[in-house]
């Protein structure tokens, strides 16, 4: 008597979350490709025309030219131990490591028990604002003497969320938090980003660097 073929249930539960995980994975995918597409397609007016590309995985980070810097951006999403933000890298040739933060009442806390560094740079608005490291502490005492570099520095941190520049060998970094979509999402704000940031690398006298290949 023929009864039918009949799977054992195990595999069959089994099989139903493979294909679960598959659709799941898939439709994340789709929504990253999309989104990224869109973020590019939005923030791509802020870059020189046509320099623009989609870099990492997620499509959260976007890659262009600005007045001859390459520019990588990305936006970072709020989680429970971030406040979400934007962050900005320039690919510049710096000789000096240095840091420059928005000063807190946390920050305050660590620098009275001697955890972090704040040096003073001679400049007291800037040193009221913001809390200065640097791993040569005459370097960047040197840098900050040059006026155009401080006005530099204070229009920067005059900008809306500012949170924090920091440079290194090949690159500076600059941080905006915590994350406003009007601003983050925005090529007009972006724009604005863009020229304060290069301002104040010009005003260092730091050039444009090669960067490798994004991965």
């Amino acid at each position: 008597r023929y009864t039918g073929w009949a799977m054992d249930p195990d595999i069959l539960v089994v099989s139903l979350a493979a294909i679960a995980v598959v659709c799941l994975l898939g439709g994340f995918a789709a929504y990253v490709r999309h989104s990224g597409r869109k973020r590019l397609d939005t923030l791509s007016p802020a870059f020189e025309l046509g320099t623009t590309r989609l870099v990492g995985p997620l499509g959260n980070t976007v890659e262009g030219l600005y007045q001859g810097y390459t520019c990588r951006y990305t936006v970072r999403h709020p989680t429970q131990h971030d406040r979400g933000g934007a962050n900005l890298r320039l690919f510049a040739s710096s000789p000096h490591s240095w840091s420059a933060e928005v000063d807190t009442p946390g920050s305050r806390f660590f620098v009275k028990f001697g955890l972090l560094k704040d040096l003073e740079i001679g400049d007291q608005d800037l040193d009221q604002r913001l809390r200065f490291s640097a791993g040569d502490e005459g370097s960047v005492r040197s840098i900050f003497g040059v006026g155009g570099v401080r006005t530099a520095m204070q229009a920067l941190a005059d900008s809306q969320n500012f949170a924090g520049v920091g440079t290194r060998e090949g690159r500076i970094d600059v941080k905006f938090e915590p994350r406003a979509p009007e601003l983050d999402d925005d090529p007009e704000a972006l724009r604005a980003r863009l020229e304060l940031a290069v301002a104040l690398v010009g005003a260092c006298g730091y050039p444009p660097a090669y960067h490798p290949p994004a991965q």
